[in-house]
């Protein structure tokens, strides 16, 4: 706008010569003061465009870089949190890893310990019926036993009952008898006798 003012002043001098009427004159002076009014105010405008624009410029800048700082520190923030989040998976992911590899190990030890258990009761069961078996068996033994004893004493007893009566069975009582030992010699018929008390004695059961 500096520049029109020259450029106006140009233009209004041939309207300033001599020979111009005092009307025409008054006119361009109050065309020219006008001009210059509106020159200053329209200055005046341009220099507070200016520094409005100057002042928007400015805040803009200063906004700018508070937008910048914050997007920066979000961006950091974001770039921190996200770092975090991923040692967190990290240690999730490892975490759980190990649990899953303690629960297969359980699990295995679960199912051998679930098969001892069914083999010692598959044992036990076994052993208890072998038991039964045994008890049985000892059962029968000690009765069979018993009755065996029983009629080895008896037999002891009906033993030592003959060979008292041929202890004391003379020559003439075996004649009168008829007795099949007619032939032989007492000294041969107490040998006889003794040899089966010896013999039955050995047989006889032991306490």
């Amino acid at each position: 706008m500096k520049r029109l003012l020259p450029v106006l002043l140009l233009a209004a001098l041939p309207a300033l010569a001599p020979a111009a009427e005092p009307a025409a004159d008054a006119r361009l002076r109050e065309t020219l003061r006008t001009t210059t009014v509106q020159l200053r105010d329209t200055q005046s405008q341009l220099a507070t465009l200016q520094a409005s624009a100057s002042a928007a410029k400015e805040e803009s800048e200063q906004k700018t870089k508070l937008l910048t700082k914050q997007v920066e520190e979000l961006i950091k923030n974001a770039k921190a949190d996200k770092d975090a989040a991923d040692k967190t998976a990290a240690a999730l992911k490892a975490t759980a890893a190990t649990q899953a590899e303690e629960l297969s190990r359980l699990a295995d030890e679960l199912t051998k310990t679930k098969a001892a258990l069914e083999t010692a009761a598959a044992l036990a069961a076994t052993k208890e019926t072998e038991r039964a078996r045994l008890e049985q068996a000892n059962l029968v033994l000690a009765r069979t036993a018993a009755t065996r004893e029983a009629q080895n004493l008896a037999l002891f007893k009906l033993g030592n009952e003959i060979l008292a009566r041929y202890e004391k069975f003379g020559l003439g009582e075996a004649l009168a008898a008829k007795e099949p030992f007619v032939g032989t010699t007492r000294v041969k018929l107490e040998t006889i006798v003794q040899d089966y008390a010896d013999k039955l004695a050995d047989q006889r059961p032991k306490p």
